[in-house]
C-alpha cells in the first residue's frame, strides 16, 4: 500500500515557483527548494522527478495562475482599450510578489534557459501564444474602423501588446520606477486610439 503524501503538491509547487521566480533556475539550489517548500528532497523528486521537472511544472503553474488572470481580464465583455488597460494593470500587480519586484517568470526563463533547453523554449512559446491569442481575440471584438484594431493588422497589434507585456516584466525586474513603467504602458496603449 502506497504511503499518503505528507505535503500538498500544489502548495509546494507554488512555493517552488516563487523561488525560481526570485532567483532563477541556476541560482536556486535544491536546498533552497527544500527550505522554501518545507518538503524534503525525496518528496520533491518523488513528485516532480528532478529539479528540472519541478521547474517545468513551475512554468506551467505560472501560466495557470498569473497568465490566466491576465487573460481573464481580456475575456471580460466590453471595449478592447479598457480591457487591455485592466490586463496590464493586473499584470503589473501580479509581477510584484511578496518577495519584491521579480518581473515575469517566463521572461526570466526565456533569457536564462530557453536558448539551450528546448523543453523550456517550448513552454515559453506556448505561453506567448496564449497571451497573443487573448490579445488578438479582444482586438477582434472591436468593429472595423474603430482604433488600431480596425485600421491595422490585428495580429501585428496582438504581437506588439504581447511583447509589451514581457517588456513590463523586464522593466520591473530591472528596478524601473512605477512612473517609468506607467509611461511605457500609456505609450503602448496609444497605438489603440
Amino acid at each position: 500500500m502506497a504511503r499518503p503524501k505528507e505535503f500538498e503538491p500544489l502548495e509546494a509547487l507554488d512555493k517552488a515557483m516563487q523561488a525560481f521566480w526570485l532567483k532563477g533556475y541556476h541560482d536556486t539550489s535544491i536546498r533552497d527548494l527544500v527550505e522554501r517548500t518545507g518538503v524534503n528532497y525525496y518528496g520533491l523528486y518523488g513528485e516532480f522527478d528532478s529539479k528540472h521537472g519541478l521547474y517545468l511544472a513551475a512554468l506551467d503553474r505560472y501560466r495557470d495562475t498569473v497568465t490566466r488572470e491576465v487573460v481573464r481580464e481580456l475575456k471580460k465583455p466590453g471595449p478592447a482599450l479598457p480591457a487591455i488597460q485592466r490586463a496590464f494593470n493586473r499584470l503589473l500587480a501580479l509581477l510584484k510578489t511578496p518577495d519584491g519586484r521579480v518581473g515575469c517568470l517566463i521572461c526570466n526563463a526565456a533569457v536564462e534557459l530557453a536558448p539551450s533547453d528546448e523543453e523550456v523554449a517550448t513552454k515559453v512559446r506556448a505561453h506567448m501564444k496564449l497571451l497573443r491569442n487573448a490579445f488578438r481575440a479582444k482586438l477582434s471584438e472591436e468593429p472595423p474602423g474603430k482604433g488600431a484594431a480596425g485600421d491595422s493588422d490585428i495580429g501585428a497589434t496582438a504581437e506588439f501588446l504581447t511583447t509589451t507585456a514581457y517588456g513590463l516584466g523586464l522593466l520591473l525586474r530591472f528596478g524601473c520606477s512605477d512612473d517609468y513603467i506607467r509611461r511605457h504602458v500609456r505609450t503602448a496603449l496609444s497605438v489603440l486610439r
